[in-house]
């Protein structure tokens, strides 16, 4: 989060967005109900987390007075106690899923935001498509890196 260049609202934004587009991805891979998958956003530290299924969708409102630690987590997540299957599946697809999340941002042709990819401003700032897409960018350049050192060392 620190390596990107935006002022701390609109990292905020950047990743309810993200939060957002994966949720509708991960739906779709999975071949599920919207209300199948939760998604939470927080530190990973208990009692961290902002739930954003329960309004079903990420809104600001949400999310407001939560700042973000310098690293946030966005969780996606079998939305049923004890789970009905999804979350394995879909931590197996996880480069399909970043993937398909920036094709889905990257596609649409509106500029800020909109129902169909990081959510509708209102909910989110003029920046989330923006900052969403550059978070994307960033994660894949982390996992590159990160491979590139494993082959190193292999």
């Amino acid at each position: 989060m620190a390596a990107l260049p935006y002022a701390a609202d609109d990292r905020r934004d950047g990743v309810v967005g993200l939060s957002f587009a994966m949720r509708q991805v991960a739906q779709l891979l999975l071949m599920c109900d919207r209300q199948d998958i939760g998604i939470s956003i927080g530190s990973g530290e208990h009692g961290e987390q902002t739930d954003l299924t329960q309004t079903g969708r990420p809104a600001l409102s949400a999310v407001e007075g939560v700042t973000l630690s310098d690293e946030p987590r966005i969780f996606v997540y079998d939305n049923y106690p004890g789970g009905i299957g999804f979350s394995a599946p879909l931590f197996a697809m996880d480069r399909e899923l970043r993937d398909r999340t920036r094709e889905l941002i990257a596609g649409c042709e509106c500029p800020h935001g909109c129902p169909g990819c990081v959510g509708p401003i209102g909910n989110t700032g003029p920046m989330a498509k923006t900052v969403a897409l550059r978070i994307l960018d960033l994660i894949g350049a982390a996992q590159i890196e990160s491979g590139d050192r494993q082959v190193a060392s292999l």
